[in-house]
């Protein structure tokens, strides 16, 4: 089965709010859990496996700009898509934020039945 370009890029766009959602939700579990007797600068808070399914919804994205490596130069005016089902699954992610770092071992999002409406969209690759 040939994936349109649409639809990976549907793909890539809930997968980033996906990860940036669930990597707030373990910044909090985070820093409840740390070692009062490490420093800020070198303390790694270690937070076990998450799971995050998201199911029956509708993202809306709008006036927004999503720069990386190996996004397509894009605009996008107004669009939308399904995504039926998709899990995904991230090993060992490390974050750095203020001088704080978090390593997660896992995560594994789960989207069902997710409707993402993109309006005013500008994709780039971000040379």
């Amino acid at each position: 089965m040939r994936i349109s370009s649409r639809r990976l890029v549907a793909s890539m766009l809930v997968s980033i709010l996906l990860i940036s959602g669930g990597s707030t939700v373990a910044l909090a579990d985070g820093q409840s859990s740390g070692d009062s007797s490490e420093t800020a600068s070198d303390a790694v808070h270690e937070i076990g496996s998450q799971e995050i399914t998201i199911q029956d919804a509708t993202i809306t994205i709008s006036d927004t700009t999503v720069k990386g490596p190996g996004l397509p130069d894009a605009t996008i005016e107004e669009r939308n898509y399904t995504v039926a089902e998709s899990t995904t699954t991230i090993e060992g992610l490390t974050l750095s934020i203020n001088g704080e770092t978090y390593e997660i071992c896992r995560i594994t999002i789960s989207v069902e039945e997710v409707g993402l409406t993109l309006e005013n969209v500008e994709l780039s690759n971000g040379s």
